[in-house]
């Protein structure tokens, strides 16, 4: 998630305070695209950690209760909260949806939202224009 995203949800939690700390991380599985967002149209992004590939992804360190702050301001659709990892005795948790990638219709998601995704890589990953891109690119089509 970029980091203009999780501020905006921030600014609406009981503790609007910025991340103490965020590091990119690599999960293994896969994001893919369905549903329809009311927000920016188009599909919702979702992981699925049962997927084969990886996910680029960005690990924020949150005070106590920010996570729920920021998942009770998503749709009920994110309904799953998985726990992906640890670093330094902390837990690493996420939202996604219950269902597989292989259980749902893959929806085309809109460009703004694409673009906010893109941003993020930028920022986490350093990635360029063409990595970005083709990783997208990939999504949409799987």
């Amino acid at each position: 998630m970029c980091a203009e995203r999780l501020g905006r949800y921030l600014a609406r939690a009981r503790d609007s305070t910025g991340p103490r700390e965020w590091l990119p991380v690599t999960l293994p599985g896969t994001v893919y695209f369905a549903g329809e967002s009311l927000t920016w149209g188009g599909g919702r992004a979702y992981y699925d950690p049962t997927a084969s590939g990886t996910a680029p992804a960005r690990a924020y360190l949150l005070a106590g209760g920010q996570f729920d702050d920021v998942k009770a301001q998503e749709p009920p659709v994110y309904d799953r909260i998985l726990e992906v990892g640890t670093r330094d005795g902390v837990r690493m948790l996420t939202f996604t949806s219950q269902y597989t990638k292989s259980e749902v219709a893959n929806t085309e998601p809109a460009q703004a939202y694409l673009d906010m995704i893109a941003r993020g890589l930028v920022e986490a990953h350093g990635w360029d224009s063409a990595t970005i891109t083709a990783y997208l690119d990939a999504l949409r089509a799987a």
